[in-house]
């Protein structure tokens, strides 16, 4: 299937490891121009090495500033013409009488005040040429909420809801606004916290999976991977996805077991 990517500009913010990373190779294995971002330079340069051609912009999108110089740099190539918010995260596992304001504000600047901001000014680009797409990756926490990430999961559904009002904003002007849900995934991140579990309890990593997985259990009974996410975003990101707009993705071996 031809996905209509080639010549395309695309960015791609969390873009140094994991879903970002995997997005970012996939987009430019069908032919589209990169702009990635990360906050760590060296973790950017690992991808540039990669990926010939792309454009690093190394930055926190909590800053406005990363916002302007990401549009900058799409509307270099004329784009942009997709958008792909991964950037985000949460400020460890924590229970909720342990968290003060900050945390739940932290968390909603990082996954849905940034991508919004992101959104809106490559939307207002796309709408011009009546065309392009956004994906937000949120979470399945944000329909299977967990006790030890409350603003995490929060903020992932904030994410779904303001997807949504993007696609009411700017679906009929030709701009798709998607979102991916992820379930427990298997990237640099997890398996950093499941090697520092690893060293504090003694526990063997397989061991360590099976609780995971029991807390938070799938049809498909495994860990999913990087690049079965990216496909299903590289796939909304695509010419033949042009009637799904507003839709959440759920890309999580089956977690989410309430119908929507």
């Amino acid at each position: 299937m031809d996905l209509g990517m080639a010549g395309r500009v695309a960015v791609v913010t969390g873009a140094s490891r994991g879903i970002g990373r995997a997005v970012a190779a996939l987009l430019a294995a069908e032919g589209a121009h990169l702009v990635v971002n990360a906050r760590s330079p060296q973790g950017l340069d690992r991808v540039l090495s990669e990926l010939p051609g792309a454009v690093a912009v190394a930055g926190d999108v909590v800053d406005p500033r990363t916002t302007d110089r990401l549009l900058e740099a799409a509307a270099d190539g004329g784009g942009p013409h997709v958008v792909v918010n991964n950037a985000g995260g949460e400020s460890g596992h924590r229970p909720l009488a342990d968290l003060d304001d900050g945390a739940w504000e932290r968390a909603y600047r990082l996954n849905v005040v940034s991508a919004v901001r992101l959104a809106v000014g490559a939307a207002e680009v796309m709408r011009r040429s009546r065309g392009g797409r956004i994906v937000n990756v949120a979470s399945y926490t944000a329909r299977a909420p967990e006790p030890f990430c409350g603003p995490y999961a929060a903020a992932k559904a904030a994410l779904v809801n303001a997807t949504r009002t993007l696609s009411r904003t700017y679906g009929p002007e030709g701009v798709c606004v998607n979102c991916v849900l992820p379930g427990l995934t298997s990237t640099e991140g997890t398996m950093a916290g499941l090697a520092a579990a690893r060293t504090a309890t003694g526990r063997p990593t397989a061991d360590l999976v099976e609780t995971m997985l029991r807390r938070a259990p799938n049809d498909a009974g495994r860990m999913g991977s990087a690049a079965e996410v990216a496909a299903a975003v590289v796939f909304l990101c695509s010419e033949p996805a042009s009637w799904i707009t507003g839709a959440a993705l759920a890309v999580d071996g089956g977690t989410i077991r309430t119908i929507p």
